[in-house]
């Protein structure tokens, strides 16, 4: 391996070896747009001195390189080091060659001041620039046609103009028809939204891509070129933002109508929360998107909206909490609006609007208008009355005296239930009248029916209440209430005695 050597000695005694850079790379080198190159170099001691080695590198502007390592050791234990240099091109250079300086500097270990100090120059030229070698030339790589006086790039220019405003019309006047006239004959809708949705934008994005690389013809300088083509990029990206909203905000159309239509609780909650959420998504990746275009270093950025994103979460959990929790009761929908809740309290709800943060529910029995945070309502055991149907089982309970008869007792009680209009005797749901238990002062029983309707289930039970008092006069049945005898005792009695 050949070595060449670049060495400006600084303090140092004269005959002394002095450390060598190997020739193991070429210093010019072609690379893509885009893409990335690497040079290596491996840095010998050369001598029995200890050397702290600084590289730094010079000349290359805006395009983002890296050194690795940029600092190390020469010493007995590693006489040798191999430095690469990368250089990335970026999407969008301003220059076809940039050429850059790598400084070595060696200090040795025991003093204070370089040692020596190399440098090597690099080249990197770019290869596959737009619009590179295009210059008067139409679509196809086809040399300008046209007579004098527009056999030149202006001609070129106002050539392709007119092929890519062909191309935009049959587009637009052919083929997106065409596509609708088959996506016509699918079983779903989406496929027909799509289309009709990027029947237009297509149209600009062709305009805009004729119009771009029609410019190029005119031999454009590549400092120019690099302006044009981020301003090219960031128009197709706001395209494709319209677009992207368009399609989703058509998809939840979709799936409102076969959910009910703009009046069920998808079209009337769900629906707007999405579209807010789907706006924030779009145009926050758009945003991310913008700036990579613009050759902007996103990476702190998002490692601040990374720590700015837990602060908040962690000072709104409480609000994320019953976000969240509302988006499940949308998404599983154990209930909707109208049904009737009966809540771990006791108390009896008829569901009237079901948010995003809180559930308002109106109070049957108390005439109050309950809110409740999502969160709160989704921890909790709730009996949903209005599934699987309407029927409801319901309860009475009644004592009579101890003594009375019991199977009189139990045909009276089946008698009062009969012929009730609301009460339900079919197979499957027969009465059930039950001997429960022997009480301090009663015997007990339990009337068990069903109501067609839970919401008679208060008036039914009252009124099986009455009758069962009315029979039970009239078949002198005593009801008992719980006595209690008290004795006083006489203490002054007791004394005399």
């Amino acid at each position: 391996m050949g070595l060449l050597l670049f060495s400006l000695t600084l303090p140092g005694t004269l005959g002394e070896a002095s450390p060598v850079i190997g020739e193991d790379d070429e210093y010019s080198k072609t690379v893509e747009v885009g893409e990335s190159v690497s040079f290596n170099w491996t840095i010998y001691r050369n001598s029995s001195r200890s050397y702290a080695v600084n590289v730094k590198l010079d000349g290359f502007g805006d395009w983002s390189e890296k050194i690795q390592p940029n600092f190390f050791i020469l010493d007995d234990q590693q006489k040798h080091s191999i430095v690469t240099l990368t250089v990335q091109v970026p999407s969008f250079p301003e220059d076809k060659e940039k050429e850059g300086t790598l400084t070595f500097t060696f200090r040795q270990l025991n003093e204070s001041t370089p040692s020596y100090v190399m440098e090597k120059d690099v080249s990197v030229e770019v290869t596959g620039v737009p619009g590179a070698g295009e210059e008067n030339t139409i679509v196809g790589g086809f040399r300008n046609p046209l007579p004098a006086p527009l056999n030149g790039p202006e001609g070129a220019f106002l050539l392709n103009l007119f092929i890519w405003f062909g191309i935009g019309l049959v587009s637009f006047l052919v083929v997106t028809p065409f596509l609708h006239g088959l996506t016509k004959k699918t079983e779903t809708d989406l496929d027909d939204i799509f289309v009709k949705l990027i029947r237009r934008p297509l149209l600009v994005l062709i305009f805009l891509y004729g119009f771009i690389h029609s410019l190029f013809k005119l031999g454009i300088q590549i400092q120019i070129q690099a302006g044009i083509y981020k301003i090219y990029y960031l128009l197709i990206l706001g395209v494709g933002i319209y677009v992207s909203y368009r399609l989703f905000d058509a998809v939840l159309d979709e799936i409102s109508i076969k959910r009910g239509g703009e009046t069920s609780t998808f079209a009337a909650v769900l629906k707007p929360v999405l579209e807010k959420i789907s706006v924030i998504v779009i145009l926050l990746g758009g945003a991310i998107i913008a700036l990579r275009i613009l050759g902007i270093e996103i990476t702190p950025l998002l490692a601040g909206a990374g720590v700015m994103g837990l602060v908040i979460a962690f000072a709104a959990q409480d609000t994320l909490s019953n976000f969240f929790s509302g988006m499940h009761l949308l998404l599983d929908r154990p209930f909707i609006p109208g049904d009737v809740l009966l809540l771990e309290s006791g108390e009896y709800c008829r569901v009237k609007e079901v948010g995003i943060r809180s559930t308002r529910l109106y109070n049957i029995r108390e005439h109050e208008m309950v809110i409740l945070p999502n969160n709160n309502l989704a921890n909790q055991k709730i009996m949903n009355l209005a599934e699987p149907d309407k029927k409801m089982r319901v309860a009475v309970e009644v004592g009579v005296a101890y003594g009375s008869d019991i199977e009189k007792v139990k045909e009276i009680l089946h008698e009062v239930i009969q012929d009730h209009d609301d009460i339900i005797d079919e197979e499957g749901f027969e009465p059930f009248i039950g001997f429960t238990e022997f009480g301090d002062s009663a015997l007990n029983f339990k009337l068990r029916f069903w109501v067609d309707d839970y919401m008679k289930q208060w008036a039914v039970a009252s009124t099986i209440r009455e009758r069962i008092n009315r029979e039970f006069k009239e078949a002198e049945v005593t009801i008992p209430f719980p006595q209690r005898t008290v004795w006083m005792k006489d203490e002054k009695d007791d004394t005399s005695s």
